[in-house]
C-alpha cells in the first residue's frame, strides 16, 4: 500500500474563518434547501426525516442531521487498486495525484501539434500510460472513445479503462443504468461482487447543480454507497456565473453542496467513505469560459483543503489543471502552482493532471510533465531533516577553508537521500544539449511517451473476464438498440 507525504499545514485563513464558511452553508441547507430534480433523492431524504417539500422539490436539511452525517463518514479509508501495492491510504493531508478526472472530448496530437477527437484507443494508451508512471496513483481520463457512439462511449470507456490499470480508478456515471453498468464491470475485473465490495478499485463522482440543485446525475450515488464504493463529492461552482463573484461566497456555496453529498451517501449506507471536493472554478469574463487554472481558485482550494481539515474528510480537487492549448511553459507553469499549492495545503487527491485547454482535451506529452511536476512536489514534501549527521558540523571542520566535499564520506552517503534526481526534466551542460538533440521538453516527452507504450500492455484479468466484458458491453448495446 501507498502512503502519501504528508502536506506542511499552508493555511490561508483562519480557523474562525473556516468555521465561519462552515455555519454559513449550514444556515443555506436549512433556510434555503437543494432543488432536486431527481424523484429518487427526494425519497431518500423524505425517508429520512429532511425537510421535503415534494410539490416545490426543495430538500431543506436540518444542522443536527449534517453534522451526525459527518460523524458517520470514515475519516480515513483505503482506495484500492486491482493489485495490493497499488492501494493509496486516504486521509486528511495524505497527499496522491492522478491524471485527468471525468471524459474530455479531445486529444492533443504531438504530430500535428493540434487538438483532435479523441478515440477509445487513445483512451487505452492513456490508461497504460498512467499505469506506467510512477507519480500518478490513481486514473481518471485525459480523453473519450469519441470514435464509439454516444450514447455507448462511456461503456467503452468503462472497458478501456478497466483492462488497463491497476491503479484505482475515479469516474463519472451520468445516471443509475450506468452506475449499475459501471460497477458491473468493475465487479468482472475484480473478481466478482464480493470482491469489489470488500475492495472497492473505483469511486464514483456524484456531483450537485450550481447552485444549490442536485440532479439526475447523482442517482447512481445510490448503488455505489449500498456497494461500498467511496463516493467522490465533487461539484464546479463558477465564481461570478454558477456561485457568488466572491472566494469566501463561492466556498460557502460550494461547501453547502458539498455536504449535502455528504449527507445523501450516509443515508443510503451509513460508513460510505467519502472524498470532500468542493471546486472554487471561476468564470472568465472575457472568454465566458470555465477556468480551470486561475490564481484565485487555485487560492480558494487551499481553503477546502482546510475545511477538508475541519472535518477529518480526505479533500479531492483540481490542481494539475491547465489553461494552455498545448504542453508549453505557460502550461507547466500552471501546473506546478495548482500541485504545489494543492500538496502544500494538503489537498489529499490531486486531479487532472495532463489536461489541457480547461478540461477540454488532454495531452500525453503532458501527462509526463505532470508525472515530473509530481515528483518535484513530493521532494519538496519532504522537507529538510535537521539532526546532528545532516548538520555535518565536524565534516565542515574537517574540510576546512580551502578542501572540498567531494569526495567525503559524507557526501558519498547523503548525497542519494538529500538529492533530487529528475525523470524527464534530464539536466545536461549546454554543451551536452547542443552537440546531441537540442530538444525542447515537449520534444522529450513525446520521445518518452513512444518507448512507454511501445512496451505497455493491457493488464492481466481473471479467467474468462475478458469474455464477460464483452457480453456486458454487447447486452448494453442491445438494450439501446431496443429504445
Amino acid at each position: 500500500m501507498k502512503k502519501g507525504l504528508k502536506n506542511v499545514s499552508l493555511k490561508m485563513v483562519s480557523d474562525s474563518a473556516v468555521e465561519k464558511i462552515h455555519n454559513k452553508s449550514l444556515s443555506l441547507l436549512e433556510d434555503l434547501g437543494i432543488y432536486s430534480e431527481s424523484d429518487l433523492i427526494l425519497d431518500v431524504f423524505k425517508k429520512n426525516g429532511a425537510n421535503v417539500d415534494s410539490s416545490e422539490r426543495i430538500i431543506k436539511i436540518p444542522k443536527d442531521m449534517v453534522e451526525e452525517a459527518l460523524k458517520l463518514t470514515p475519516k480515513s479509508f483505503v482506495l484500492h487498486g486491482r493489485v495490493p501495492a497499488m492501494d493509496i491510504l486516504l486521509e486528511p493531508g495524505m497527499i496522491y495525484f492522478g491524471s485527468g478526472g471525468s471524459p474530455e472530448p479531445y486529444i492533443y496530437d504531438y504530430d500535428d501539434n493540434q487538438r483532435r477527437r479523441s478515440s477509445k484507443k487513445d483512451m487505452e494508451e492513456c490508461t497504460r500510460l498512467g499505469e506506467a508512471l510512477k507519480n500518478i496513483d490513481f486514473l481518471g481520463s485525459i480523453c473519450c472513445a469519441g470514435d464509439k457512439p454516444e450514447n455507448l462511449q462511456i461503456f467503452h470507456e468503462y472497458d478501456a479503462l478497466l483492462r488497463n490499470t491497476n491503479k484505482p480508478l475515479l469516474y463519472s456515471a451520468p445516471s443509475r443504468y450506468h452506475m449499475q453498468k459501471f460497477i458491473e464491470m468493475a465487479a468482472v475485473v475484480s473478481g466478482g461482487e464480493s470482491q469489489l465490495r470488500k475492495k472497492p478499485s473505483i469511486g464514483i463522482f456524484t456531483e450537485t447543480i450550481s447552485p444549490m440543485k442536485v440532479g439526475k446525475y447523482s442517482d447512481g450515488t445510490i448503488d455505489a454507497a449500498q456497494m461500498g464504493i467511496p463516493v467522490v463529492v465533487a461539484l464546479a461552482p463558477m465564481m461570478g456565473a454558477t456561485s457568488p463573484a466572491t472566494k469566501a461566497g463561492t466556498l460557502v456555496q460550494g461547501n453547502a453542496e458539498a455536504l449535502f453529498g455528504v449527507v445523501l451517501s450516509q443515508m443510503v449506507k451509513s460508513g460510505t467513505p467519502v472524498m470532500y471536493g468542493p471546486g472554487t472554478g471561476t468564470f472568465d469574463m472575457a472568454v465566458t469560459e470555465y477556468s480551470y487554472a486561475s490564481p484565485e481558485q487555485a487560492a480558494a482550494r487551499t481553503i477546502v483543503a482546510q475545511l477538508g481539515e475541519y472535518y477529518k474528510l480526505p479533500t479531492y480537487n483540481l490542481g494539475g489543471a491547465t489553461e494552455s492549448k498545448m504542453p508549453d511553459a505557460e502550461a507547466g507553469s500552471q501546473a506546478m502552482m495548482g500541485m504545489l499549492l494543492n500538496a502544500l495545503s494538503g489537498i489529499t487527491l490531486t486531479k487532472v493532471l495532463g489536461t489541457l485547454a480547461s478540461g477540454m482535451y488532454g495531452s500525453k506529452e503532458m501527462l509526463l510533465i505532470c508525472d515530473e511536476i509530481a515528483h518535484m512536489v513530493r521532494e519538496v514534501l519532504k522537507g529538510v531533516n535537521i539532526d546532528d549527521e545532516t548538520v555535518a558540523l565536524n565534516v565542515i571542520k574537517e574540510v576546512g577553508f580551502s578542501g572540498n566535499f567531494l569526495g567525503h564520506e559524507h557526501t558519498f552517503e547523503n548525497f542519494r537521500e538529500e538529492f533530487f534526481f529528475p525523470n524527464l526534466f534530464k539536466r545536461q551542460t549546454i554543451d551536452e544539449w547542443e552537440n546531441t538533440s537540442k530538444k525542447s521538453i515537449l520534444d522529450v516527452a513525446n520521445q518518452k511517451v513512444e518507448q512507454i507504450l511501445e512496451k505497455a500492455k493491457p493488464v492481466d484479468l481473471p479467467k474468462n473476464a475478458d469474455e464477460e466484458l464483452q457480453k456486458v458491453l454487447a447486452d448494453i448495446e442491445k438494450a439501446y438498440l431496443k429504445k
